[in-house]
């Protein structure tokens, strides 16, 4: 008798700064669900949510990660002067995240996180080396950091190329892939501080107090505030195109949609509303994720039809 070849199931995490943070909320409702992940790709912030995840740490964890997370422990001068922001305090704050200095193979799960070749135009899908080096990679949003050096390529934020890696997970040998998306509506080119308008909040004086006023301060309040507004504004109109393509070639079985309005790159002090709006879209979509998982196997040719589609 032919033993049943388990499901695997594979989750692909798109980026968007501090909109990234409402990944862990999805992940708690699937973990509640009981929906198994069995891989994850990730794109910028995505990356940094699965490759943590990847780790073996609990969604629990995570979020603590996050609410401990300040623009102290990532504002600092580019050396390079190829971005206003440098990296080597963010480092050391993902080790922290990740349980130390881990490569892929030291993972619980598969990992695969998505840059892009600045030299070539390349989609780059690093799966070995040093988890931290490919999450840098990852989020390595232009204009605000550096491109980073890895191996032969010259790195960048993937979400110039794939924001939402679903076919990724689907090329790792995913069965069934689930993929979170997470958006706003545009900017306006005018507003000083994305987050002002946000539903709950009010425009005014920076957030935080000492340094942390200061820092925010200078993001939003200084004179090359515009030109991140604008990096943030072009780059959703091309990821709301790249997204539609890709859908429309190779579509995950289920997306999971998590609107976030006003929601800025740097919105760090917003964990509890990103949290919420996770767990709200995942909810809505639980009924399908449930019988997702309860469908049976695909058959032998099912499974050669999938991999000519990868």
């Amino acid at each position: 008798m032919t033993k049943t070849r388990a499901i695997r199931f594979g989750l692909a995490l798109s980026g968007g700064g501090a909109k990234g943070i409402a990944h862990v909320g999805v992940l708690k409702v699937l973990e509640e669900a009981q929906i198994p992940v069995h891989m994850l790709a990730g794109t910028s912030m995505g990356g940094v949510v699965a490759a943590a995840y990847a780790a073996g740490r609990s969604t629990e964890e995570i979020e603590r990660f996050f609410r401990s997370l300040r623009l102290l422990d990532i504002v600092q001068r580019c050396p390079t002067g190829m971005g206003l922001l440098g990296r080597d305090k963010i480092a050391d704050r993902l080790r922290d995240a990740l349980g130390g200095d881990l490569t892929f193979d030291q993972l619980k799960m598969e990992l695969a996180l998505v840059a892009a070749d600045l030299e070539t135009g390349e989609e780059v899908i690093i799966r070995d080396g040093s988890v931290v080096e490919g999450v840098m990679a990852t989020t390595a949003l232009p204009i605000v950091f550096s491109p980073l050096r890895w191996r032969d390529h010259l790195l960048i934020d993937g979400g110039v190329l794939n924001p939402v890696p679903f076919d990724v997970v689907r090329h790792m040998g995913a069965d069934r892939v689930i993929a979170v998306h997470t958006f706003h509506d545009l900017p306006d080119l005018q507003q000083t501080e994305p987050s002002a308008t946000a539903k709950g909040r009010e425009a005014g004086p920076p957030k935080g107090r000492g340094a942390e006023a200061f820092l925010r301060l200078l993001l939003y309040r200084s004179h090359w505030t515009p030109m991140v507004h604008i990096s943030e504004h072009s780059f959703g109109i091309v990821e709301r195109k790249l997204v539609e393509q890709r859908l429309q070639e190779a579509p995950p079985d289920v997306m999971i949609e998590v609107p976030l309005e006003g929601m800025g790159l740097f919105d760090l002090d917003r964990v509890d509303a990103c949290l919420q709006a996770g767990q709200e879209a995942a909810r809505r979509r639980v009924s399908e994720l449930i019988e997702l998982r309860d469908a049976p196997s695909p058959g032998r040719w099912a499974r050669w039809w999938q991999s000519l589609r990868r």
